[in-house]
């Protein structure tokens, strides 16, 4: 038996005083009598607005110059470096993990990252309006 009543609006009402009861830390509490609901359980949220929490994986497709390539995809992740996030890139040669390389003296896009793995393969993420848009 549940010591919470529901209305149809979803506001649950104490069983002791029939007042709105709130959502206190980890339980129902009533803000009229203090009677707290222990049976209750939290629902787990869905929506996350953190994007280290959010374990994003891009399968990102070439988007450069060289049609032999547009079908080429690589695997990047986002992880946490330090206190900001950054982006973990499988080469989509060789398959290893790349490290983010510095930009040349080319006049690249200003959100433009690069990426070089162990055998000479570079990679550059283009940035999108949602996102990395693809790879060239």
């Amino acid at each position: 038996m549940s010591a919470a009543i529901s209305l149809s609006n979803n506001d649950p009402l104490c069983r002791r005083c029939g007042s709105r009861m709130v959502m206190g830390y980890d339980e129902m509490e009533c803000i009229t009598c203090g009677y707290v609901d222990y049976s209750f359980t939290r629902q787990p949220t869905t929506s996350r607005k953190n994007l280290l929490s959010t374990a994003t994986e891009y399968v990102l497709r070439y988007v450069g110059d060289f049609p032999a390539l547009a079908e080429t995809l690589t695997h990047v992740k986002v992880v946490r470096i330090r206190n900001r996030a950054g982006f973990d890139v499988e080469c989509p040669f060789c398959s290893r993990a790349m490290e983010e390389a510095s930009l040349s003296g080319k006049r690249p896009e200003a959100r433009e990252r690069r990426f070089k793995c162990q055998d000479g393969h570079r990679v550059s993420l283009i940035p999108g309006k949602t996102g990395v848009e693809g790879w060239r």
